[in-house]
């Protein structure tokens, strides 16, 4: 009997869940929240997969497994013109700083700004 997964760590919850082609085909395409972390981290923060996985709480071939698989539900998304639906998963939202000031969805961050105000 496998293990029961590890959690994986997230900044925050996605603020919106669902985009849709003006005419959608098909069944939706479904992501996990941890696989959209991995692709904000990698992709859109430009951290290197072991930078990542450290953010994640997760080991590096696991960020990888779940990148990979992230990237192929999002070209499926996009190449066949279907809804993609983010949701579900087995992750936790981040109890501590991230400690990365470049991190621009870290909800630690955006309430140390709010009391600069």
């Amino acid at each position: 009997m496998p293990r029961e997964p590890k959690c994986r760590r997230v900044c925050a919850e996605p603020g919106c869940r669902q985009f849709s082609p003006e005419h959608c085909e098909g069944p939706p395409v479904v992501m996990s929240v941890e696989e959209l972390e991995a692709v904000r981290l990698c992709d859109l923060e430009g951290l290197d997969q072991e930078e990542a996985a450290a953010r994640m709480n997760v080991s590096r071939g696991t960020l990888q497994r779940v990148l990979y698989s992230a990237r192929k539900r999002m070209a499926e998304a996009l190449v066949f013109g279907k809804r993609l639906i983010i949701e579900g998963g087995n992750y936790e939202i981040a109890d501590r700083e991230c400690g990365q000031r470049s991190c621009c969805h870290c909800r630690f961050e955006k309430e140390e700004t709010k009391t600069d105000e």
